[in-house]
């Protein structure tokens, strides 16, 4: 079996994806950590689950790390509101869009390969193609269903009168509310599954087993390498898996990033980051 990973930053200094590839426990896993409205750092978020994750413990399954990984980030939100922010005596004293939280796609194989559990929250997909050459779309991007709003406001604003000139910043801020109200679906059934501290994320994770029978690859992969598209009702994930598996992923790395520096403010190909921190993880069986 040969494992494959790519790991960049984004726009920011620190890298907020994490990835895992622990191949003593069959565990691999793509982290996206995002950056609550009140500072905690997505980093902290997906710190913890890397670390759990990587846990040398082998009578502990997926779901109990993940669960584990989950109750450990509350109190570590907790203290970095108490150092940085403000006093808080209780973890739901923090609004939800306020704290640091990630979203995972993450397997675990069994001993025989013959199967393997995944657990999936946020944007991060997982992906599969058998030996006839086939792809399986194992998760589902509720996130991106909600991104689209803010992404097609913004194309909105920039066809209107005396918006030409606006930068990418200048038009996040105007569809700031856009945003915040789709943070705040977190762990809703209205909203998406995220990993945030609290009991709704265990709630609201998706996971399961799927079998691996004739299975070739699997690809674990953050959003920040969803392929940027000039039609925003284009599916970005389609492409970045199709091209993943054909070429690799150090080449779907390289044509995502070409796309992003061809385009920083985000006119041709609309978006809602310039430039994304982005992982993966490649399984050739």
């Amino acid at each position: 079996m040969k494992v494959t990973k790519v790991y960049k930053t984004g726009d920011k200094t620190i890298n907020e994806d994490n990835f895992v590839i622990n191949g003593s426990n069959r565990i691999y896993a793509a982290i996206d950590g995002a950056t609550g409205l009140a500072g905690v750092p997505g980093q902290i978020a997906s710190q913890v689950v890397k670390h759990e994750l990587e846990e040398k413990s082998t009578n502990k399954t997926l779901h109990d790390r993940v669960e584990l990984a989950n109750e450990q980030l509350a109190l570590k939100i907790m203290e970095y509101f108490n150092e940085h922010i403000r006093t808080v005596n209780e973890f739901e004293e923090i609004h939800k869009e306020e704290r640091s939280s990630t979203g995972l796609a993450a397997i675990q194989l069994d001993e025989a390969r013959h199967y393997f559990d995944y657990i999936q929250a946020g944007d991060c997909m997982l992906f599969l193609q058998y030996e006839n050459g086939d792809i399986r779309t194992i998760t589902f991007d509720h996130v991106q269903q909600l991104d689209q709003m803010a992404v097609r406001e913004i194309i909105k604003l920039r066809n209107s009168s005396g918006n030409h000139d606006l930068g990418i910043k200048e038009l996040l801020e105007k569809v700031k509310p856009i945003l915040l109200t789709n943070r705040n679906k977190l762990n809703t059934f209205e909203g998406y599954g995220i990993i945030d501290g609290s009991k709704e994320a265990m709630e609201n994770l998706e996971y399961g087993r799927v079998s691996m029978r004739r299975v070739k690859k699997i690809l674990l992969l953050s959003d920040g390498l969803t392929m940027p598209t000039q039609d925003p009702n284009q599916d970005g994930w389609k492409l970045s898996v199709e091209f993943a598996f054909q070429h690799g992923l150090d080449a779907l790395l390289e044509e995502v990033s070409k796309r992003e520096e061809s385009d920083p403010e985000c006119v041709v190909y609309p978006r809602l980051k310039p430039r994304d921190d982005k992982t993966g993880v490649l399984i050739e069986v």
